[in-house]
């Protein structure tokens, strides 16, 4: 049988986002078809001998094209020497289109070009996100059709945001931000186990996982939480991720003396049992392409507030999502209330599998692309 061979880029030493989402693809796509290998541009990956281990290979990229172009195009050649079937390139915003242009100059046959987020996100956004804005606006009025076989996005707000009118809407995949729903279903045993080991068997927990940046506005958080903690003196707060602002973050906890109150948890291989010890989800980010956490909060059963403008219909699944706009006094309300009078936490894995987020049925479409069975261009 024909094993295809397919280049994922890039994924990083955060696992979180979109390395979390190639990592799912990887874990439920028929490996007797299939062959993911993987690139990235961090110095290190904790889990690479892990990937290695199980027959992957990763790719270490020591510069970005923009610093130095030479460098990065010998070093893409050197990796496209492997042969790949596919280059599937993870896009949350433009800087150049140096490896589409090498993938096709290669005569790779499928390159995917596929959007993850709607705004200018990690490192950029820490250093000078207005000049990362503005090189973005200018590429993304460069980009055409020929830079690429397939363009996909998690959602049509994140297909607006990489390709605007370039590329016509009938042009665009729409790929789900899918989860393994029977992972992630309300349980009450590991619920009641995860609480009693982080100590937080009499608290009201509120939660949130995402990298320690300027998208996930964890600021705004901190000041909400601060709040609700003076009303609700068993609030907890439990932060799940790692990030360049993390010890910001640290900081400012300490000067509001709620270190007692917030536990960092850092980078974790058990989300999906971490919502369970959760009493209510908290997603502030400044933007998001879709948000996956969303969907597997949605998932676990829990009441999930959302920034507002981030509430698109692809990820409102359930009545427990509930938008609201990014003001202080209004979310530590929300949160406060529920916190008073609870709220009944049920299965919501039917709804998710109703609206197109299973994992299982997800991946056939991305192996159809992979395969060549359906041309959406």
């Amino acid at each position: 049988m024909r094993k295809y061979k397919i280049l994922q880029f890039p994924i990083r030493n955060t696992k979180s986002g979109v390395t979390q989402y190639v990592m799912n693809n990887r874990e439920h796509i028929d490996k007797s078809r299939f062959q993911f290998d993987f690139a990235t541009l961090d110095k290190t990956l904790d889990y690479a001998e892990i990937l290695t281990e199980q027959g992957c290979k990763v790719h270490y990229i020591s510069c970005y094209a923009e610093d130095d172009p030479a460098t990065f195009i010998s070093e893409v050649n050197v990796i496209l020497d492997n042969g790949y079937d596919a280059v599937h390139l993870h896009t949350s915003f433009w800087r150049s289109f140096a490896i589409e242009e090498i993938a096709i100059a290669r005569k790779v046959p499928v390159i995917i070009v596929h959007s993850h987020n709607s705004g200018i996100g990690g490192a950029a956004a820490n250093i000078n996100r207005e000049a990362a804005l503005d090189l973005h606006n200018r590429r993304k009025a460069e980009f055409s059709v020929d830079l690429a076989t397939h363009f996909c996005a998690c959602s049509t707000k994140a297909a607006d945001w990489l390709f605007g009118p370039q590329i016509s809407r009938e042009n665009i995949q729409i790929l789900k931000n899918a989860i393994d729903v029977e992972k992630f279903a309300y349980n009450k045993d590991i619920r009641t186990k995860y609480r009693r080991e982080l100590g937080l068997d009499d608290s009201f927990v509120i939660g949130n996982i995402g990298r320690f940046e300027y998208q996930k506005n964890h600021d705004f958080l901190i000041d909400v939480f601060a709040e609700v903690s003076k009303k609700v003196i068993n609030a907890k707060l439990l932060l799940v991720g790692i990030g360049d602002l993390m010890n910001n973050i640290k900081e400012k906890v300490d000067r509001l003396k709620l270190t007692d109150k917030v536990l960092f948890l850092g980078k974790r291989s058990d989300a999906a049992e971490l919502y369970q010890a959760m009493d209510v989800f908290a997603l502030t980010s400044r933007f998001e392409g879709l948000g996956m956490a969303l969907i597997e909060a949605q998932c676990s059963g829990l009441k999930t507030y959302n920034n507002i403008e981030n509430n698109i219909p692809e990820n409102t699944i359930t009545e427990n999502i509930i938008g609201l706009p990014l003001d202080v006094e209004i979310w530590t309300s929300e949160i406060i209330s529920i916190a008073q009078s609870g709220y009944d936490r049920l299965d919501h894995t039917a709804q998710v599998v109703a609206a197109g987020y299973s994992i299982k049925e997800q991946i056939k479409i991305l192996e159809q692309i992979y395969a060549m069975e359906n041309n959406y261009v």
